[in-house]
């Protein structure tokens, strides 16, 4: 026996330092052994809950139950379910049958206020009631006045939750949890070294205490101290032991804060090798993959990550983020329809992003030179909101890309209202009237206005538009040849050579016109 309760108490640290799959293992062992015990499907229970898989913490406390119906812990097990689920009544109902008989028991009543202040919806005041009896019945008990000034904290009250862990430590001054919940209320009061401090305290009294580093390494991003956090979540990492959720928050870290893609492919490759049920950890490949400009390793992550899900829908569930990061991935390959597909993933999990997420798909649409897709996704777009000054530039060039001249024409005829002194918008303009001119049996020169609005404003920068500027003052000569202004033609072709002395044309030009007779 004394050999199955030492093995509890190293499976209940276990669970304290959050190294989730051992403590898992040695509860599990413990229940195979001594078959009659209910409380081993307690704490399996338990570390389910802390794993977020409710429905296997249910059944591990029921499994509890069904060995003995006196195993009050199962029915508080229960009851903190039943919290989470807004089942009131039927929470109550198990805490007050743990509670019957146990009125002196300060390990239950402590047990029915923790799970009233530990669970996705605490109440405070209720846990305080229950908490206050824990205290008064065993006050020398350093874990009482810890509980209690968390729930003093959730109230708000940091005065009595500080006085409460001042009184934890007095009991016990070598436990580390107190300086830990010490360190929450400095952070809290963006008192950072202190609360540094205190965890450093933590340390230095128990090295292998695992959730004085997570704390630490949490404060370190929160303060925006990245340099510190990797050797920090390393140490936490290595201290959870087997537990390989502690890996997957690792590499989470490197991808999503500290953005080392190169380094969260490597640790999560080792992870998926080793653990291929952890699926979850494709989501960051896919992420880093990405980053690192590997876009086709990026789409296999996610298709990875979606089959995951797909198979253990009830336990986890896909982001905007993945869907996202996939429709960039088949973009960047130019898989342009199943790029739309995730899309429109993202619009059903967002919907109030419809008119981000239009442009963003016209826009990778005319990336992809997919001009009438492009077209089709900008004009669907302007039917939910006007477009930007951008947006119709591209939406422009993708109509003068199909030749539809005229609506092209039209667009950039209300870019030019909206931004008058655009000087590309006027240049497009002019280069889309001279496309149309050219589909008549005579030249029109309708191109004509845009080109001299052109100039006016690409001549500030003449080193900048020297190409263009020299097919501007080209065209504009050609034009006054024709309505015989040989004068001003010679004056267009003199600027062109005062940006290209050596431009062909121009000096051919100008020797015919200096044979023109006025």
């Amino acid at each position: 026996m004394a050999g199955k309760a030492q093995n509890l108490q190293e499976g209940i640290k276990q669970l304290e330092n959050e190294n989730f799959t051992a403590a898992l293992a040695t509860f599990n062992k413990l229940a195979v052994s001594d078959a009659k015990n209910p409380i081993y499907y307690y704490y399996i229970g338990e570390v389910y809950y802390n794993l977020d898989k409710k429905s296997e913490a249910r059944k591990a406390y029921d499994k509890g139950l069904s060995i003995s119906s006196k195993c009050d812990q199962c029915h508080i097990g229960l009851g903190r379910l039943d919290i989470d689920e807004n089942k009131a009544e039927a929470a109550k109902k198990h805490f007050e049958t743990a509670l019957k008989g146990n009125s002196k028991n300060h390990q239950i009543q402590a047990l029915v206020g923790a799970a009233y202040l530990y669970n996705t919806k605490p109440n405070a005041e209720t846990a305080l009631k229950y908490l206050s009896l824990a205290r008064d019945l065993n006050p020398k008990q350093s874990k009482y006045w810890i509980y209690l000034g968390d729930a003093y904290q959730a109230k708000g009250d940091l005065g009595n939750s500080m006085t409460s862990y001042e009184t934890a430590i007095e009991k016990d001054v070598n436990d580390p949890e107190i300086y830990v919940k010490m360190a929450r209320i400095w952070a809290s009061g963006q008192q950072v070294d202190l609360a540094t401090q205190r965890l450093e305290n933590a340390i230095k009294i128990k090295a292998d205490y695992a959730l004085a580093y997570k704390d630490l390494y949490e404060l370190y991003i929160r303060t925006r101290k990245f340099e510190k956090v990797v050797p920090i979540l390393e140490k936490y990492v290595a201290l959870s032991g087997s537990d390989i959720d502690a890996k997957v928050r690792l590499v989470k870290f490197l991808c999503y804060t500290a953005k080392d893609y190169n380094r969260a492919i490597e640790e999560g490759t080792k992870i998926i090798e080793s653990n291929p049920e952890q699926y979850t950890i494709h989501r960051w490949l896919a992420w880093s993959y990405f980053e690192v400009n590997d876009a086709k390793n990026s789409l296999n992550q996610s298709y990875l990550l979606f089959n995951g899900i797909s198979k253990d829908s009830v336990e986890r569930k896909s982001y905007p983020s993945d869907y996202e990061f996939a429709a960039k991935a088949a973009a960047k390959l130019n898989l342009m329809d199943t790029a739309a597909m995730f899309y429109n993933k993202v619009i059903e999990l967002q919907p109030e992003r419809k008119l981000e997420i239009t442009g963003l798909l016209a826009k990778a649409f005319y990336d992809a030179k997919k001009f009438e897709k492009a077209e089709f996704w900008y004009l669907e777009k302007s039917m939910q909101a006007p477009l930007t000054v951008s947006e119709l530039v591209y939406l422009g060039l993708t109509q003068k890309n199909q030749n539809k001249l005229l609506k092209a024409d039209s667009t950039y005829a209300t870019v030019l209202t909206l931004s008058p002194k655009y000087d590309f918008g006027w240049l497009t303009r002019a280069q889309i009237n001279d496309l149309i001119d050219t589909s008549t049996t005579k030249k029109l020169y309708l191109a004509k206005p845009y080109y001299e609005k052109y100039i006016e404003l690409a001549s500030v920068d003449p080193v900048k538009n020297k190409t263009k500027l020299i097919f501007a003052y080209t065209y504009l000569a050609v034009y006054n040849v024709q309505i015989s202004e040989y004068e001003m033609a010679k004056n267009y072709y003199n600027l062109v050579l005062s940006l290209d002395p050596k431009d062909e044309k121009a000096n051919n030009d100008l020797k015919i016109l200096s044979g023109i007779k006025k």
